[in-house]
């Protein structure tokens, strides 16, 4: 059976213990996600640390990947999107303490000293996804003009430089 992470963790006690988590979360139970999907079918995989870094900040490093099944929008069929995202975050529990973080450090706010791990998962994996899904347009069934190779003359902007030509008749005349 797989290791199913917890969906919340107490980061500063796990850093304290330089705890490794491995394990996987169901894309069903990413509900900010499942409306982006073709398919809620698959899990995402983690592999993440916690530690203390030496400014005293708990962190949380790690990558996740996963398997999605997204919608093209040009043909609007199926199609397989991979996700290897690495992250670096750096866990505090306020507002004010995430914005002294360090640069290289995502913040991520704990709140009542808990980590909602699943919601921080599900967020990076939002951040990875394609601004409009599509298939590689050598694999898509639907071609664009541009990429069936038109040519000048089934070009539909070709009207306007005939309605342009005969104005230019009409002026000389």
């Amino acid at each position: 059976m797989p290791n199913r992470l917890p969906y919340k963790i107490d980061p500063f006690r796990s850093a304290a213990h330089k705890m490794q988590l491995q394990g996987n979360f169901m894309l069903g139970d990413m509900q900010r996600l499942v409306p982006s999907l073709h398919s809620t079918e698959g899990e995402v995989t983690v592999d993440a640390d916690f530690a203390m870094d030496e400014q005293d900040i708990c962190v949380l490093k790690g990558q996740l990947k996963t398997s999605l099944t997204l919608q093209c929008q040009r043909c609007m069929e199926p199609f397989k999107y991979d996700i290897i995202d690495e992250f670096l975050s750096g866990i505090v529990q306020t507002e004010d303490e995430a914005e002294k973080l360090p640069e290289q450090y995502d913040p991520v706010i704990a709140i009542e000293g808990e980590l909602a791990l699943l919601d921080m998962i599900e967020d990076e994996i939002i951040i990875a996804l394609p601004i409009v899904p599509m298939h590689d347009a050598n694999k898509c069934k639907v071609k664009l003009p541009l990429e069936a190779g038109t040519t000048e003359s089934n070009n539909p902007f070709n009207v306007i430089s005939i309605l342009r030509s005969k104005d230019d008749l009409k002026s000389k005349e």
